[in-house]
């Protein structure tokens, strides 16, 4: 489950109060719940950099991927240092077969994100879908060698099951 206890910062009672709520509905799959707790936010609390993720994993539950494509990029223009605006685009992409583009947003994404076993792993699952496995394969290893927790994702992602057949 994607939940959104990454907040970043101090927030107002209120945005905190949002936040929490739209968390705990998430946590309940009540994904539509969670949306109106964001959308009673002031305005100018749109883009704040936890009000815009917690939006984009709420539109990802929902499968509303342009949407969260469209969401992500505007993240990235405004916070350039958080590496989940990239990943979240990439991977609304991906669901929108639009996988050249995915990987075309994350090779071109800041070095240090690229350093991330989490970009590694979605490129994997990407080359997996396009049937390189070869390319899978080096991607998903250098995923578990940046971050070993990997391996176990990756042993059961549905996109990287040709690698273990």
């Amino acid at each position: 489950m994607l939940t959104l206890s990454n907040h970043t910062k101090q927030h107002p009672e209120e945005t905190c109060k949002k936040l929490q709520a739209a968390e705990g509905y998430v946590f309940l799959n009540l994904y539509r719940e969670a949306m109106r707790e964001l959308d009673q936010l002031p305005a100018a609390e749109a883009d704040d950099c936890d009000v815009m993720i917690a939006r984009i994993r709420i539109l990802l539950h929902l499968h509303r991927w342009r949407k969260a494509a469209r969401l992500s990029a505007r993240g990235e223009a405004i916070h350039h240092t958080e590496d989940e605006f990239t990943v979240q685009r990439a991977f609304s992409l991906h669901q929108l077969k639009m996988r050249a583009e995915a990987a075309r947003v994350l090779s071109e994404a800041p070095e240090w994100i690229r350093r991330t076993g989490i970009l590694h792993y979605n490129l994997a699952c990407y080359e997996a879908r396009w049937g390189n496995l070869t390319a899978a394969r080096r991607c998903v290893q250098a995923a578990i060698q940046i971050n070993s927790a990997i391996k176990k994702s990756a042993r059961q992602d549905p996109d990287l099951a040709e690698l273990w057949n």
